[in-house]
């Protein structure tokens, strides 16, 4: 862990900047094609919560430098935890279960690049590297279903408004599909999502932990 500011405001700058060119790419602004579903993605809302997140903590880091005070990133250290784990599921989720693109044509594309891989890593590294860690609570870890079921309730809202119209992408998981999959299968894959959500964050708890006694 590394309570220096300075490599704080580094990275957190390099992230803003690779952030605002991942959040024009997610809505079509560099294909001159806009995305009308820009808002639906857990990948681009979990990015932009991430990004909010960092601006947020850039704009403290930046602070803290120009008086001259160093010490660990603080900015809303449980709500970042949270974070860390929506991101990471991003992560898995999309290179284990989504993607179905050839190296190149992954490699090849700039959004899948930022959004599925070095936004999320670097903001993971980010929480590992500058925050003090060891202050977590046991059932931190359970908070970390809340942000991923208000998403799942939001797109059944949703669902309803969109069908038909043109463009508008009812359900953009194949796992969300309620139609293709039935209740049954909607709730099961829900359930297993919940549970893969539940173990990384208490992964990450205990590491955590094992990282503030490594320190000692």
């Amino acid at each position: 862990m590394i309570p220096r500011r300075i490599p704080q405001l580094v990275m957190e700058t390099v992230y803003c900047v690779l952030a605002c060119i991942g959040i024009l790419c997610s809505i079509g602004f560099f294909d001159r094609d806009f995305n009308r579903n820009f808002y639906v993605y857990y990948t681009n809302l979990s990015n932009y919560i991430c990004a909010g997140v960092m601006f947020v903590s850039l704009l403290r880091t930046y602070r803290q430098v120009s008086r001259g005070k160093e010490g660990y990133c603080d900015t809303m250290p449980g709500f970042s935890f949270l974070c860390v784990i929506l991101i990471l599921v991003t992560f898995l989720v999309y290179n284990i279960l989504l993607a179905d693109q050839t190296p190149l044509e992954y490699f090849s594309s700039l959004s899948n690049v930022l959004m599925h891989c070095i936004l999320p890593l670097l903001f993971i590294f980010h929480w590992v590297l500058f925050y003090k860690h060891g202050t977590m609570h046991w059932y931190q870890p359970l908070l970390c279903m809340v942000m991923p079921l208000l998403y799942v309730i939001y797109i059944v809202i949703r669902a309803p408004f969109v069908k038909g119209k043109p463009g508008l992408d009812v359900w953009p998981y194949f796992f969300l599909d309620m139609d293709s999959l039935g209740i049954g299968g909607f709730l099961r894959w829900i359930f297993i999502l919940l549970i893969a959500f539940l173990a990384i964050g208490y992964l990450f708890y205990g590491l955590d932990r094992l990282w503030k006694h490594k320190k000692q």
